[in-house]
This record gives structure tokens, sequence and C-alpha cells, in this order.
């Protein structure tokens, strides 16, 4: 407990039901924030050897709002966190080059990235980030290529098969992409396969969850001729076809990916992301923030809860960011930094886990 209280700040009780009023309560708190000022978005996350990693992403360092003519800049920053006890972050060895929005996983004891954007272009390249005990930092090689540069798709593991779904080719494209790609995490060496390209529309700012063994897609956002459409439909991939589940009741585009899948209720959670409903609003500094709701799908009965966060004076300092990912970490969900308004970053780190009745 006294970890608990030198490395948090607040913690939220929220609770959500299933099924036959089964209650599932999610306890959060926050991990030591980012050293810096601003925070990113679209930074790549994982765990290396035990320890925390985030990786890259870029925000507006100039302070100014994009609509204020802001310039977004891209990072090589990382930073690593040992354990939950450590009270400040440290920094890991720079990227191989500025970048962000992409993949990532945790595999093994090392992490990958795949992928993502920099000031100029879109990426294809794929990285082992490992540990070097002779240098005490990390290490990235290049260990393949994507069959194409992508940039805000959606990314999980699933037992040895890494997935990645959607996204955008080009910082100029006007539609987003169907690509679905699978790697063999056993023989990485061997390529990236196709999958069942997605249906529906195109579409990037998706996310990608589980049941355990299947990969779902869902919401994000489609491009018509550049402009976006905000989606609420759902697949799972069953052998070589998607098969429509039911839609979400709201969309959830850029919020936190992969989703978490529970095992002991079947479900997967995903937490906040934009609905859509503000996306054309221009309010600007005045836009209140993204949704705080916890969206619940139960796997066999292939239905939506939607609970929010519950109202308190302490609720309001836990913001569920969107352009980032998410990862595991000792069995807790970690989302780092992120977006809590458009065009502004925050440094915070949540922490998350299922608080089980016994």
């Amino acid at each position: 407990m006294k970890t608990w209280i030198k490395i948090c700040v607040f913690m939220i009780i929220s609770q959500t039901t299933f099924g036959q009023g089964k209650k599932v309560v999610w306890e959060w708190k926050q991990l030591p924030a980012i050293p810096d000022a601003i925070g990113f978005a679209g930074a790549y996350s994982g765990i290396v050897e035990g320890q925390l990693i985030v990786l890259g992403g870029a925000n507006f360092p100039d302070g100014k709002a994009p609509w204020d003519g802001g310039k977004k800049v891209w990072t090589d920053q990382v930073f690593m966190l040992k354990d939950e006890t450590q009270q400040n972050w440290i920094k890991g060895t720079p990227l191989p080059q500025t970048m962000g929005y992409g993949a990532s996983i945790s595999y093994e004891n090392k992490m990958y990235m795949a992928g993502g954007s920099n000031e100029l272009e879109h990426l294809n390249e794929v990285y082992e980030v490992s540990w070097n005990f002779e240098i005490n930092n990390l290490t990235y090689k290049l260990i393949n290529h994507l069959p194409k540069p992508i940039a805000n798709c959606a990314s999980i593991l699933i037992g040895d098969y890494w997935y990645i779904a959607g996204g955008i080719e080009s910082p100029s494209s006007k539609e987003a992409s169907s690509i679905c790609w699978k790697l063999n995490m056993k023989n990485p060496e061997a390529g990236w396969e196709d999958c069942a390209a997605l249906p529906g529309k195109g579409r990037m700012l998706a996310i990608l969850s589980e049941n355990g063994k299947q990969p779902f897609i869902l919401s994000g956002v489609a491009l018509i001729n550049g402009q976006r459409e905000y989606l609420t439909d759902a697949y799972i991939l069953k052998g070589e076809l998607w098969e429509k589940v039911t839609d979400l009741p709201q969309s959830v585009a850029a919020a936190s990916s992969p989703g978490y899948y529970d095992t002991v209720t079947n479900s997967f959670f995903v937490f906040g992301g934009d609905d859509g409903e503000l996306a054309n609003a221009n309010l600007k500094e005045n836009h209140p923030g993204f949704s705080n709701k916890i969206l619940q799908f139960c796997t066999e009965k292939r239905e939506w809860f939607n609970n929010p966060i519950p109202e308190g004076n302490s609720s309001s300092e836990l913001k569920f960011p969107v352009t980032t990912n998410s990862t595991i970490w000792n069995g807790k969900l970690v989302i780092p930094m992120g977006e809590i308004r458009p065009g502004i970053r925050t440094p915070q780190v949540l922490i998350g886990n299922i608080k089980r009745e016994r």
C-alpha cells in the first residue's frame, strides 16, 4: 500500500455490468508522468525484460495549437520505467529515427515496432527492441518491412501472431486502407501474410481486440475524399472471412488499442475514444475532451454495455486519451500519454486493473 501512495495521485473505481448483473470493477491509478511538459501522442509502447518502455510520438513543442499555426514535431525520445515503485522515468537509447503513430507489441521479453510516420512520410520498417546488457540500455534491430507504409493503424498480438489492420498509406491519402496483415513471431524473417481485407469501408484509427483466439476490428474512421466518417461497425475474423458482430453504441475512434480482453468474463473493454459528435463543431480550445466511457463487449453473447466513469471530484482527473496504444504490464493495463483534447497532449500514464470480488 505504501508503494501505491508514493507513485499515484488518485484512485478511481469504475463499475460495469454484463450478462446477468455480474459486476466488473476497474481500479485506476497514475504512474509517474512522462518527463515532458506537453506529452506526446502516437507513441509506441511495450515491455522489454520487465521494463515499461514508451517510445516516440509527436507534439506541438512551440505551444501553439494546430489551428493557430503550431508545428507538429516527431520525436526519437524513449522513456523507461523499471517497476511501479520507480519515481522517475529513465531515458532510453533514442529511436533509429523520429517516428510515431505506428504499431507495437510485446513478445518474449522484447518489443516490436512497425510502420508509423515522421515529418515527411509514412514508414514501413519493422524493428525489434531488445535489452543490451553490455550497455545497460535498449538496442534496435531492423528485422523486416511491411508490405506497404502504414500509419494510424490498429495492432494486436494473439498467440504467436501479430496482426496489423487499417490505417493510411501516406500523409496525403484521401481514403483509409482495408489492409490486414499478420506476422508469425516464431519466424518473423518469413515476412507478413495477407489476411482477408477489412469489410465495409476502409478505416484508420480503429481498434483491434480479441476473444483469446480471434481478432475483432472495431469502429475507426473512414475517409471519403479526405473527409472523416465515424464508424460504429465491428467484425471478427473467423478463418479466412470477417463476420459482422453487433455494432458499437457509439464510435470509439482513436481509443487506446488494443482493447483489453478479460478471460474471467469473456469480455473485452474499450476505453474512451472519439465519438465524432463534435468533429465538425470547430470548438478549438473550448473542446470539452474525448469520451471517458468504458465499453464492454461480451464475446459469447455479443452484447455491448456502455458504462461511464462515475461523476465526482476525483473522476475529473481521469482522462482516457486518444491516439495512443495500450500495453499489459504485470497483468495490468497501461495507457500512456495521448491526446485529451484536439491538439492537446498529456504526459500522464494510466494503469488499471479489474478488482476481483473475493
